[in-house]
């Protein structure tokens, strides 16, 4: 586990899957018509999970999860058979496969995968009438419950969070770009942290820092980097670019931390209702705020209390 003081990535040990209540709530109250349809019926991306539309397929977050990146790769059309689907359709699907492996494998860092099609309900498909494919992140040990007795992990993250991650490396792999926006929040969302904009022309102003990954880095570290060594307890609290997967805003994953020394000279403090800039985007920030789960916390530790 990671445990650097300064930077630290909130890391603490966790065994909850609390989405999975909402599935157990709602058991007898099922959404009216296909949920798949009706999200992509959605024009809110971020609120359907969906990650990819395609001409023919697209790419969304498993709802209730198995594991950590669980999504799924379905047909546009309303088919509960692969022998239903077209050609075209059949190969945009195959293509998407590989591009979420690499996107889930550089996120997770996992040494194995789940793929495959449940058809029908006498074959476990819990939502039979629109065929899916399942992708699901193995690690070694993930179904042995002796961790899960000896208290290690078993789902670490919240989905905002693992919506966010995924998108953006989706879209990396789909538009060849490893850049990110960096959009930290603190003092309990109200606030952003800003660094000047060294651009010609552009002294003075201040903007959301941008990060270039690394080959093989996941776009999520990279936009922590500019905060290590001066903000802590950094987690991903989810995304922040426009809601639509087809906009063409850029990467933006929001952060969540705690300011534990003095600012660098170059960052500054910034009220969300009051700066400039983000006010230029605050229905952006707003609406992914909107996005996000309730914060749900580990047990404290009975060390530091």
């Amino acid at each position: 586990m990671t445990d650097e003081r300064h930077g630290r990535i909130s890391d603490r040990e966790r065994l909850w899957t609390p989405w999975r209540m909402r599935y157990i709530a709602s058991s007898g109250a099922r959404e009216e018509g296909c949920v798949f349809c009706n999200a992509l019926a959605r024009e809110n991306d971020v609120e359907s999970l969906i990650l990819h539309r395609g001409e023919h397929a697209f790419v969304i977050m498993n709802l209730f999860p198995y594991n950590s990146g669980h999504i799924m790769i379905l047909p546009n059309e309303h088919v509960d058979d692969p022998t239903k689907l077209d050609a075209a359709t059949l190969h945009e699907m195959a293509d998407l496969m590989p591009i979420c492996v690499r996107a889930l494998r550089r996120v997770y860092a996992n040494q194995g995968f789940n793929i495959g099609y449940n058809v029908g309900s006498a074959a476990g498909a819990g939502i039979a009438e629109h065929l899916h494919q399942h992708i699901v992140p193995r690690w070694n040990g993930d179904a042995n419950f002796m961790p899960v007795l000896a208290s290690t992990i078993a789902m670490p993250e919240l989905l905002p969070a693992s919506y966010a991650k995924i998108r953006a490396e989706l879209r990396r792999e789909m538009r060849n770009t490893s850049l990110v926006w960096a959009l930290m929040l603190v003092d309990d969302d109200r606030s952003v942290l800003l660094t000047d904009d060294l651009r010609p022309g552009m002294e003075g102003q201040r903007m959301i820092p941008k990060v270039i990954a690394e080959p093989d880095q996941p776009l999520w570290r990279a936009a922590i980097t500019p905060f290590q060594g001066w903000v802590d307890d950094i987690e991903v609290a989810g995304y922040g670019g426009k809601s639509s997967v087809l906009g063409g805003f850029e990467n933006v994953i929001m952060l969540r931390g705690q300011i534990r020394s003095e600012l660098p000279e170059s960052w500054s403090i910034n009220p969300i209702e009051t700066t400039r800039f983000v006010s230029r985007y605050r229905s952006m920030i707003h609406r992914a705020l909107g996005n996000l789960a309730p914060r749900i916390g580990p047990p404290s530790d009975p060390e530091t209390t």
